[in-house]
């Protein structure tokens, strides 16, 4: 059964909350969603599959095995998807200096065509904020919601 538009709203106002504690299904796997501290100062929404997260699953997007169902059904639509840069702007700028000097063609030889562009998407099982989740969430098909929530007065 699919999540409506009201039980979405609840579970964003849940996920807002100090002490949480969201269950999903997806494919047969639990997905449990708790706010963990990632800091002295900040939380982050953490998401176990089944119990736990694995360093294993946090992995470059180019490195995942397109045979590999699990990951590619359930811990990649399930984890956040960061992005890395290769190079800051201090780079960029050196980088476009060496372009206006010694030209394009040997800038693109080293760096690459397009420098700013370049860097690694990777997969997180952290959330900085419920919004992020919740929006990434209503686009899985086949998710499940197992928690009870409160009902949110409007």
């Amino acid at each position: 059964m699919s999540i409506s538009k009201e039980q979405w709203k609840a579970i964003e106002a849940e996920l807002k909350g100090g002490w949480v504690q969201v269950k999903f299904k997806l494919y047969g796997h639990e997905i449990y969603i708790t706010r963990e501290r990632k800091s002295e100062s900040t939380t982050v929404l953490v998401v176990y599959i089944d119990s736990c997260f694995k360093s294993e699953w946090m992995k470059e997007l180019k490195d995942i095995d397109p045979a590999d169902e699990f990951m590619n059904k359930v811990v990649k639509q399930v984890h956040f998807q960061r992005f890395k840069a290769r190079y800051n702007k201090k780079t960029l700028e050196e980088i476009a200096k060496w372009k206006r000097k010694y030209g394009v063609k040997e800038a693109n030889e080293i760096w690459g065509k397009d420098p700013e562009k370049a860097g690694w998407t990777y997969l997180v099982p952290f959330f900085s904020s419920s919004a992020t989740l919740v929006r990434q969430f209503k686009k899985i098909d086949g998710l499940e919601l197992v928690s009870e929530l409160k009902e949110v007065t409007a």
